[in-house]
């Protein structure tokens, strides 16, 4: 299903974007050109977990150094950070680890032990 995701075009991904918005932060996107942050759709807690979700979802890594806020303004420009992020793990040895995710271990483990 994440090769079907890549191929059929930026319309079919937009869709699967706004879609996949609603069902996990239960929000309705209007129009894909809405700036999700500035409508208060996205904020610190629901970034991260639309990170999760694509990640997850369509199977692409975004390394924590390249993690760009305007990336998230709205569903079209997450659709080209998604379809720009699957061509990039495509061509990577991401099972080899070469590419730290916002959600790999050593990212999330930083704090562990300062409680």
């Amino acid at each position: 299903m994440q090769e079907n995701a890549r191929n059929e075009g930026p319309t079919q991904l937009t869709r699967e974007i706004a879609q996949l918005i609603h069902d996990q932060l239960l929000v309705e996107v209007s129009s894909p050109e809405d700036d999700l942050l500035a409508s208060g759709v996205l904020d610190s807690l629901t970034l991260v977990q639309l990170l999760f979700d694509l990640e997850h979802r369509f199977g692409v890594t975004i390394p924590l150094e390249e993690l760009e806020i305007d990336d998230f303004r709205s569903v079209n420009s997450i659709a080209s950070l998604v379809q720009a992020r699957s061509s990039a793990n495509h061509g990577s040895k991401r099972s080899e680890g070469r590419i730290r995710s916002v959600f790999s271990e050593p990212a999330l483990g930083r704090n562990a032990g300062s409680s």
